[in-house]
């Protein structure tokens, strides 16, 4: 439930699904209950987006309901969308616990120094928004990281729509609705094939962490409500560096975790 308020507040304030602080959050708790760290990692992914399948679908309502959504954009990316997903959950079983891990710090890594320095495209160099093969591109690499990495990919549908000239109120909006469509297929395969793993702690549903479930979203689709209505009173930049040092120290932590055991001390 903790866990729950500060992606709430995260969702709220920068419009992404949380999943980047939910997965190496959920992978520690699992790793402190004595869970192998291969299926540790493996169910905090599928859990977390279990969790994305419930807040993104409110996220997507809400944000409907003060600026609607742009069908037009959001149809153009839903079928690679779902193209990237199910490619990513069909190689995502075959990827090794340890590689999944680094491919996720180095994820964490990147998206911190993004979120710190704030990198930006001119508004000069941006194509026109109806531009399918871009498009398609970018909608298959959103929902391949996404369905590996277990999160829901706004970290870059909404600075990609950006760059495609659409506005920001929009861009929350159908990033949400594309993070629903990624969950719903990666929450699926969750269910139907996490079965196939032994050791799972009391409580699971395939792959799927049911305590987390419900304590997440029980406090995220109320602190995302909350603080969704500060996102543009409070100073922006500030709060982008303050998530940008979260993110920092859960990449610190998982390097260490990496290096710890080639350290004398």
């Amino acid at each position: 439930m903790v866990l729950g308020i500060l992606v709430g507040i995260v969702s709220g304030l920068f419009g992404i699904g949380g999943g980047i602080l939910m997965v190496p959050s959920l992978f520690y708790c699992f790793r402190l209950t004595g869970v192998a760290d291969d299926l540790a990692i493996y169910m905090a992914t599928r859990t977390s987006l279990s969790i994305i399948l419930f807040t993104s679908f409110f996220s997507s309502l809400s944000h409907h309901k003060h600026s609607p959504l742009l069908w037009g954009i959001l149809k153009q990316l839903s079928i690679s969308v779902i193209l990237g997903t199910l490619f990513g959950i069909f190689i995502v079983s075959s990827i090794p616990g340890y590689w999944l891990e680094v491919i996720f710090m180095i994820y964490v890594t990147l998206i911190s120094l993004k979120m710190w320095f704030g990198f930006k495209i001119d508004a000069s160099s941006k194509p026109s928004s109806t531009n399918l093969l871009i498009n398609s591109a970018a909608g298959f690499i959103i929902g391949l990281k996404s369905a590996i990495l277990g999160i829901g990919g706004g970290t870059i549908s909404i600075p990609f729509l950006t760059w495609q000239r659409v506005p920001m109120k929009n861009a929350v909006g159908i990033s949400a609705a594309l993070g629903f469509i990624i969950a719903v297929f990666g929450t699926s395969y969750g269910l139907l094939k996490g079965h196939n793993y032994s050791g799972l702690p009391e409580h699971t549903l395939g792959a799927i962490y049911l305590p987390g479930l419900l304590g997440v979203t029980s406090t995220s689709i109320l602190m995302a409500r909350f603080s969704s209505k500060y996102a543009y009173k409070l100073p922006q930049e500030k709060l982008r560096k303050v998530f940008a040092l979260i993110l920092a120290v859960v990449a610190l932590k998982s390097i260490y975790k990496f290096v710890a055991p080639y350290m004398d001390f």
